[in-house]
């Protein structure tokens, strides 16, 4: 999502933002893809720690500007959700359509929250706008975090019951050893 509403006296911040974004996802997408579980975890806490630096710039973006920051419960938050991503606010675990939601547009998330819907977005406008996507993006954010936690929660109970890669190598490479030794 393009972070418009962060006038070009923040370049740097928007840079980090974006860089911090990116490597939450790179991370969980090589995290998933490694074989070691503690190169595992090391990735996912990589990743955690950039959506965390993310979050807080959100967080910062809203009080610089003044804006009020949504708890959880807010409906408005059902409402983005619903739009957004194709949840339904009476069932917000569940897609209400197992296929992927198609792209919102602002004047779409403008519309679901009562406002209008129909005017572009321009630079040094849209202070309203800028308070939406930015809390939608925190809320995004926390609850990714919550569930890395619980993926790297879940890696650590594997680890601990299960061993590390490393680990479960030289256990193999023993077991050859022995076998191939044994008269």
């Amino acid at each position: 999502m393009p972070l418009y509403f962060i006038g070009s006296e923040f370049g740097r911040q928007r840079d980090q933002i974006y860089q911090d974004l990116r490597s939450h996802k790179q991370n969980i997408v090589e995290g998933s893809a490694e074989r070691s579980l503690s190169s595992k975890l090391k990735l996912y806490d990589v990743s955690k720690s950039s959506g965390q630096e993310a979050l807080e710039d959100f967080e910062d973006m809203l009080r610089f500007e003044n804006l009020p920051r949504w708890n959880k419960n807010d409906p408005r938050l059902a409402k983005l959700r619903a739009v957004i991503e194709g949840y339904s606010p009476s069932r917000p675990s569940y897609p209400s359509n197992p296929s992927l939601p198609q792209k919102a547009t602002i004047a779409a998330v403008l519309k679901a929250l009562g406002k209008e819907g129909n005017r572009q977005i321009r630079r040094g406008e849209g202070q309203e706008e800028a308070e939406i996507i930015a809390n939608y993006i925190i809320d995004v954010l926390i609850r990714a975090g919550y569930v890395l936690d619980r993926q790297i929660d879940a890696v650590e109970k594997k680890h601990e019951q299960e061993g590390g890669y490393n680990e479960n190598l030289l256990k193999k490479r023993l077991a050859y050893r022995s076998k191939s030794f044994s008269f």
